[in-house]
């Protein structure tokens, strides 16, 4: 297990065979929480909250013309599975 030096501020180099396991790179946002003791750090991907609101209007138009009858279950499922996958496409680039 990698030693790592705290730095002037706090600042801290992740190994880059950690980096590389997490797909993390500069610029990426980390979210950082103490668990037993542990300091542990989860990549996170921010989304702009307009692009989001577009995306999601979007997502909403194409399944209300898809499925006029739908129920909300399946509608907040059908978002929730698409704000997954824009993330996940997101934090892949």
């Amino acid at each position: 297990m990698p030693l790592i030096k705290v730095l002037r501020n706090g600042q801290v180099t992740l190994p880059k065979e950690y980096r590389d396991v997490l797909g993390v790179k500069e610029g990426d946002v980390l979210e950082a929480e103490i668990e037993d003791s542990t300091l542990v750090l989860k990549p996170k991907v921010l989304v702009d909250k307009n692009e989001a609101w577009a995306k999601l209007s979007h997502v909403m138009d194409k399944v209300g013309k898809r499925h006029q009858n739908i129920s909300e279950e399946e509608v907040e499922k059908d978002v929730l599975e698409a704000l997954k996958t824009a993330r996940s496409q997101k934090h892949a680039h």
